[in-house]
């Protein structure tokens, strides 16, 4: 129990330090960054409603893209169905005035469909291909 209380009072009073090559991270030994690609993307955007409450509708076509995201401007919940396919009240909800973007891990390339509860349900929405 010593070893562990004196590594948290250390940890504590110390902060965390981030070495790199044995040495601190500083200004002059920054830690490394690995360029992914140079590729550029070109993002669009958009605004739209639920055209049928309870019918899921088409709101980004299939295709190879980086991301997309959506904003629920309604004042009630909204669903997507992130694999492709028709969506439900049983698919990813975004409550009324949230935000949700695909996370860097996704893949994106399917179509997404969106479902409301009313017709008129409004949102935003986006993508970068």
């Amino acid at each position: 129990m010593g070893i562990v209380t004196g590594y948290l009072s250390q940890l504590v009073s110390n902060g965390v330090k981030v070495i790199v090559s044995g040495t601190d991270v500083s200004s002059s030994n920054p830690l490394p960054v690995t360029k992914v690609s140079d590729a550029t993307a070109t993002a669009t955007t958009g605004k739209g409603t639920i055209t049928t409450g309870g019918t899921s509708q088409v709101l980004l076509t299939a295709k190879t893209r980086k991301g997309y995201w959506v904003r629920n401007s309604s004042s009630d919940s909204l669903y997507i169905n992130r694999r492709g396919g028709e969506a439900t009240t049983s698919d990813f909800e975004i409550k009324a005035g949230d935000y949700f973007e695909t996370p860097l891990w996704e893949n994106v390339s399917t179509a997404i469909e969106i479902i409301g509860a009313t017709t008129g349900q409004a949102f935003g929405y986006g993508e970068c291909v």
